[in-house]
């Protein structure tokens, strides 16, 4: 393994003393890397050099895109941070840098269930060290991505909010990620990337209900609620059962919104206006919408109308007409995938057979809307098919559009 030039002899690791105001090697051959111009991190780069937690190579290059160790990204992290290190001439390169981590925090020797030391950082494991550097307290495995996300550590890979968080890290990201490190440390507040908090909270508790509509979900979320998918099923006596397998909400005012691909295409609304009634694919601008991502496992004996679960928000105003004069949504409405009998809002057709189908119910919520203090709540509807019964709310939460667009 090739590793950064400052730590290419035991006798400079030993004799390092690491402060972010020493005197920085190769400081001024940052301007001269010559795989780095034009390249995204370019900055960054330049920085890091300056401030000496890392080097370049001696055919003046710094790999950007080269992959980097647990071992060199821990390195890094503490010697930027001015961690103090104790080494010792009868240990391995990494393990003071190690032991200050752990001393300091940011590392845990069980971090790492597979590989060792040396293997590629994932953008995950990075995400970890880095949000404890923020003085984060997670006990959650699947948590770390959503933090290092909503804080702005970390953003997604692409403009669909990509997290990649098996991926290994590049010299360029572990740069680009310490940087934000001692932003963050430094009392700044970073920008953030929506749609990857978006993907790493459904990657965390399968929805996204904290990023995407924080003016209903925000109040909850602060008091620690959560969608727990595990109560979100019900199974008869025979083993067939009823489920809600993720909730997803989709601003339907972005156009670039990457889960608008979680759609069907035949996802339908019915605009209400006096006595007139008319199905419709085009959706408000100023609208959410919330799916509820049903499965169900069941058999039947002759053809029949069968009622599976989901979940289900109450109207806010219960008014008649659900869309003013200006075309913008003035109140909940179901949308749900249309088929010759209607609209699939929680209910279908079976013919007699088993059947493993998987389908999605959902509502068109206007945004900002309610009165500020008012509860908000999201429901389970029974899988009447099966003999469930019962309207449980299995979230709870009270408006406030203070907490709106973040």
């Amino acid at each position: 393994m090739k590793l950064l030039k400052s730590l290419t002899t035991v006798t400079l690791l030993t004799a390092y003393t690491v402060s972010l105001h020493s005197a920085p090697m190769y400081a001024t051959a940052a301007i001269h890397f010559k795989d780095i111009r034009g390249h995204w991190a370019e900055s960054d780069v330049q920085i890091a050099v300056q401030k000496g937690y890392v080097d370049g190579y001696v055919d003046e290059t710094f790999k950007p895109e080269q992959n980097v160790s647990r071992a060199e990204f821990i390195k890094m992290a503490v010697t930027a941070m001015s961690f103090k290190t104790s080494p010792a001439s009868d240990k391995k390169w990494y393990e003071p840098f190690v032991e200050s981590a752990i001393t300091n925090g940011i590392h845990r020797y069980e971090d790492y269930t597979s590989g060792d030391i040396n293997t590629p950082i994932t953008r995950e494991e990075m995400a970890r060290i880095a949000v404890r550097s923020a003085g984060e307290k997670n006990t959650d495995a699947l948590k770390w991505m959503y933090l290092a996300t909503s804080k702005g550590i970390i953003n997604g890979l692409d403009n669909q909010g990509t997290i990649g968080a098996d991926q290994p890290t590049t010299r360029a990201q572990a740069i680009t990620v310490i940087e934000r490190m001692l932003k963050l440390k430094a009392g700044e507040k970073l920008p953030w990337d929506k749609y990857a908090t978006s993907a790493a909270e459904v990657a965390w508790h399968k929805t996204n209900v904290y990023t995407m509509a924080p003016e209903y979900f925000g109040w909850g979320a602060q008091q620690g609620n959560v969608l727990d998918f595990s109560k979100l099923r019900y199974e008869d006596a025979n083993g067939y059962f009823s489920e809600t397998e993720k909730y997803i909400v989709v601003d339907m005012g972005d156009p670039t919104d990457p889960n608008r691909k979680l759609i069907p295409e035949n996802m339908r609304w019915t605009i209400k206006v006096g006595n007139e009634r008319t199905y419709t694919q085009d959706v408000p601008t100023n609208a959410y919408a919330f799916l509820s991502f049903d499965h169900f496992y069941v058999e039947v004996s002759k053809r029949e109308f069968f009622q599976y679960s989901y979940l289900d928000v109450a109207s806010m105003y219960v008014v008649a007409d659900n869309i003013g004069q200006d075309g913008l949504l003035k109140d909940v409405t179901p949308y749900a995938e249309h088929v010759p009998a209607g609209l699939q809002f929680g209910n279908t057709i079976l013919q007699a057979g088993t059947h493993d189908i998987r389908l999605v119910t959902g509502q068109l919520v206007p945004k900002m809307k309610g009165v500020d203090g008012n509860g908000f709540s999201i429901y389970k509807r029974p899988a009447m098919g099966l003999g469930e019964s019962g309207n449980p709310i299995v979230f709870e939460s009270i408006i406030n559009k203070s907490l709106g667009g973040k």
